[in-house]
């Protein structure tokens, strides 16, 4: 019996001695990556805090590109670079290191473009009101007083500079909520000189004199500069590689259906004449975005001056793709005399002044169109807007990565 005590005691030491040898295992271990969770964590954060940083100082000011260098902050150093990329992005990358380890946290931004609007109005626009009938399809902009008569239907969040003025039935519908005291200006002529740039390094320039350009479905464009000359057609990615065509004190004639991916501008860079574009016919995209989600497909339309929508004797008229004038606005030709239609637009309007599209008559004495728009709603994001577009002072973020 006493051997056998013995032998109990001597198991049970053994046993208590293994199990305590394996519980310091398991604390040693459990401290090891509790420390190594908390210093990948701070290291995180550390790359994320200098991410932020230059967010922050890049929403203050736009030009900003110093970046930082070895940062103390938290037990640790912060880097951050800031570069310009092609199709005016901005790289952000921040690296952190901590406890002889780093991390990087990369963001790609882009100055926010007007193309995410449905409806922009400069100064001058705000004199028009908006009234019974219609509507605007998407995000909305008044850079001064939002007048409404009656019963509008706003689809979008709209915002204004200097408050809301209703008359009639005092009814106007915000879908989407309305702010006041929002200041969005129209950029400086000069800001265009990108667009511009960007047409001489990899796209089609021309300094004076007029365009032709008819889009064709097949993803050729067909052009020429003068109005008895025949067209040449061309790949689009032939004409124009990186997809930006720039007219400079010209005009812009264009219509036909877009594959791919374009922005066209008609500046004026100085004197008194150019800078206007005239839609001949319907311009519109080979994949339609309300029916094809996934369309590719994508326009923007710069004008210093005014569009014009040809008289050519068509009911239905249809113009897809962003389209922003810088001193003028949309005008339809002889709208007091031309036959009764719709002039159906999907994308945007950005304009100085808003001008009558119809003569406003009713019944079988009415000239002119109705116009009817409905917002590209993936113009939404940042990523499937035209590229050069006119941008807004504030930038957007496109990816973040961890």
């Amino acid at each position: 019996m006493g051997r056998t005590s013995i032998y109990m005691v001597i198991g049970f030491s053994t046993i208590f001695l293994m199990s305590g040898k394996n519980m310091s295992s398991v604390g040693t271990e459990s401290l090891s990556n509790a420390i190594s969770y908390y210093e990948h964590s701070q290291l995180n954060a550390l790359a994320v805090t200098g991410a932020n940083l230059a967010c922050t100082a890049l929403f203050q000011s736009n030009t900003w590109r110093d970046g930082y260098s070895n940062v103390s902050f938290n037990g640790g150093t912060i880097d951050v670079t800031v570069t310009d990329l092609t199709g005016n992005l901005v790289k952000i990358v921040s690296t952190a290191e901590y406890m002889g380890q780093e991390k990087e946290v990369v963001v790609i931004m882009r100055p926010s473009t007007f193309a995410k609007f449905a409806f922009y109005g400069g100064t001058n626009a705000s004199a028009a009101m908006w009234e019974t009938g219609d509507t605007v399809g998407g995000p909305s902009h008044t850079q001064g007083k939002l007048k409404t008569y009656g019963r509008p239907v706003f689809m979008g969040k709209a915002t204004s500079l200097s408050g809301l003025t209703m008359t009639g039935s005092k009814d106007p519908q915000f879908l989407g909520g309305f702010e006041s005291g929002v200041s969005i200006p129209m950029p400086p002529l000069t800001s265009y000189n990108a667009i511009y740039g960007a047409a001489v390094a990899g796209g089609y320039a021309q300094t004076s004199g007029n365009l032709y350009l008819k889009f064709n479905a097949d993803g050729t464009v067909s052009w020429k500069t003068a109005a008895a000359a025949a067209y040449t057609t061309q790949s689009l990615s032939t004409f124009a590689p990186n997809g930006v065509i720039a007219l400079d004190k010209g005009s812009l004639f264009v219509e036909g259906t877009l594959n791919g991916r374009v922005t066209l501008a008609s500046l004026r860079s100085s004197g008194a004449t150019g800078g206007t574009v005239r839609i001949t016919n319907d311009l519109k995209y080979a994949s339609n975005p309300l029916t094809n989600p996934a369309s590719d497909d994508l326009l923007g339309v710069v004008s210093y001056g005014d569009f014009t929508i040809a008289d050519n004797g068509a009911t239905e008229f249809n113009a897809q793709g962003s389209f922003y004038s810088y001193k003028g606005g949309l005008q339809v030709e002889n709208f007091n005399s031309r036959p009764a239609g719709n002039l159906r637009l999907l994308g945007g309007m950005m304009v100085e002044y808003l001008y009558a599209t119809s003569n406003g008559a009713t019944g079988t004495s009415r000239r002119g169109y109705n116009l009817k728009t409905q917002f590209d709603e993936r113009m939404a994001e940042a990523a499937n807007q035209p590229d050069y577009f006119p941008s807004t002072s504030a930038f957007e973020i496109l990816s973040w990565l961890e």
